[in-house]
């Protein structure tokens, strides 16, 4: 059973949207390393990664946007995830 009380606002509207796919899980906090991406799961389709872990994709490539969301897939097309907050790129200032 998955505990509904721990989900983000930001995340339950993102699982309200019908996006044609089978949704993996919606990431929180996405960083960009490469072609995959880390971030905080939550909605994880086969329950094995409990909600708020730290994972890791496969590499994705986006393929659609929805407001504030964005859909991607695993470039092998089995895995979709809802990217619903990403970090801001971090910019080195010289002192």
């Amino acid at each position: 059973m998955v505990d509904k009380e721990n989900i983000p606002a930001d995340v339950k509207r993102a699982a309200c949207i019908e996006w044609g796919v089978l949704i993996d899980g919606y990431l929180t906090n996405a960083a960009r390393v490469g072609s995959r991406l880390t971030a905080t799961l939550f909605l994880d389709c086969a329950r094995l990664i409990r909600n708020g872990e730290t994972v890791v994709t496969p590499p994705v490539r986006k393929l659609t946007s929805r407001g504030d969301f964005c859909l991607v897939q695993s470039e092998s097309g089995n895995d979709h995830y809802v990217i619903v907050s990403e970090l801001a790129s971090l910019r080195l200032q010289s002192v």
